[in-house]
């Protein structure tokens, strides 16, 4: 007994030392998760990724400028044959000529500019499609985060009211425990009875130490969603009970990040599916050339005949048309037509599901709403039988019967208002998150 009363003063210490720590609103908690969430993170890397893209693609419509040098010495200068009769020879007969020197040294700067390729433009197109798709696995990760942290701080919530009622109720039996003591004492009341009275005080003992430990349990999940450290001490604002019943109405589907990502999806399909066929348009493209070349008839690299540089200058406009690619592109075309047709029938999916997950989301809360008027209109009314109770019970009115059956009824309305109000906080959240509403753009 005497270990237990111990363990009941450390736990009461502890709570206290908690109270100590900052109190944070649910609001600044999801701001500190959303800001500490390494996912969170790296989907905003994400972001960054695609922005690159964007500019990586955009980098196709400008002119790409190369600078080459080589230098060329052939150990067996290579010959041609040409006709003898250009040198006096016999006609019809070929002479090998030797008609080129065994160095050459050349420097040039070539500049190429697209002026029409389909496939740098429909690339241009995806990856401004995909930056819109990081987006939205950003807000949906995010979302996430939200219903997490709000729901384990919901908990925490709950869990802080029910250990004050009972620490109010313990106190007030360990009180009826002292009074049946002096009264067996005094042989006043049976040893059954008094047996009883331990046996309920221990169970309510308990009891509060469950809910102790699941209210630790709760905050370090909620520090853990926060990104700090488990030695932070943090303590979550007193439940606000008005505050449970809101005006919600179904939303409009459209709006949630789900159902925008799968449409984006179908966008990135198509635009797919264009890149391939893109393939069938021609491309036009303009090369300026211009560069210097330098010869010696010996290994000589830094000399050259005449010392002199020979000049190279051209521009010229490259057109390609394809014809035929042995079906290549048409069926490649046709797997990204079903690829297409299968996101659009995801979409339906989605939708459809969307729009249960909104109607039973709205039963859930108008239900829960109900039950937790209720419930809150059954604790009043046990607490205030409880109360009469011991009244009654000091009195001598009422058996120690009728008393711990109060005591019941006090507990499983307390137990149920518990139940009543975190699950019309969690309904409260999955309506939200239905209607797409946990994160504002």
């Amino acid at each position: 007994m005497k270990r237990r009363v111990w363990l009941i003063a450390f736990i009461l210490l502890m709570i206290n030392t908690c109270s100590i720590g900052q109190q944070v609103s649910l609001e600044e908690c999801i701001r500190i998760s959303l800001e500490n969430n390494i996912n969170v993170r790296n989907r905003k890397l994400d972001i960054q990724s695609t922005e690159h893209q964007v500019s990586e693609a955009r980098g196709g419509l400008l002119p790409t400028v190369d600078i080459n040098g080589q230098y060329l010495y052939y150990l067996d200068v290579p010959s041609q044959f040409i006709p003898a009769a250009t040198f006096g020879g016999t006609p019809g007969e070929y002479t090998a000529a030797t008609l080129s020197v065994p160095q050459t040294t050349s420097a040039n700067v070539q500049v190429t500019q697209k002026l029409y390729d389909q496939r740098v433009m429909v690339a241009l197109k995806a990856a401004r499609v995909a930056r819109t798709s990081s987006s939205l696995q950003l807000a949906m990760t995010k979302e996430d985060i939200v219903y997490n942290v709000t729901s384990t701080y919901y908990n925490i919530q709950v869990i802080s009211d029910k250990i004050t009622l009972l620490q109010s109720n313990l106190e007030s039996m360990e009180k009826t425990v002292k009074t049946n003591e002096a009264l067996r004492k005094n042989e006043i009341v049976s040893s059954s009875t008094y047996k009883r009275l331990l046996i309920n005080l221990e169970n309510l003992r308990n009891q509060f130490e469950n809910e102790i430990l699941s209210q630790a349990k709760n905050y370090n999940m909620l520090k853990y969603l926060m990104n700090i450290p488990l030695s932070e001490m943090v303590e979550v604002m007193p439940f606000d009970f008005n505050a449970t019943l809101e005006d919600l109405k179904p939303g409009d589907i459209s709006q949630r990040p789900d159902i925008r990502q799968q449409e984006v999806q179908i966008k990135i399909s198509e635009l797919d599916r264009k890149s391939t066929l893109s393939g069938y348009y021609p491309s036009l493209s303009a090369n300026f050339f211009h560069g210097y070349s330098g010869y010696n008839g010996k290994f000589a690299p830094l000399d050259r005949i005449n010392n002199q540089w020979i000049s190279s200058t051209y521009f010229s406009v490259s057109l390609k048309i394809p014809v035929f690619d042995g079906f290549t592109r048409k069926y490649q075309a046709k797997q990204k037509s079903v690829t297409i047709q299968k996101n659009i029938n995801t979409l339906a999916a989605k939708k459809l599901d969307a729009e249960r997950q909104i109607q039973d989301a709205m039963n859930n809360y108008i239900s829960n709403k109900n039950l937790l008027i209720n419930s809150k209109r059954s604790l009043e009314l046990a607490e205030q039988l409880f109360k009469d109770a011991n009244i009654e019970y000091s009195n001598g009115l009422i058996s120690i019967t009728d008393l711990l059956e109060s005591q019941d009824d006090l507990s499983d309305a307390r137990n149920n208002y518990s139940t009543a109000l975190i699950n019309l906080k969690v309904a409260e959240l999955d309506v939200k998150k239905a209607n797409g509403e946990l994160v504002k753009d």
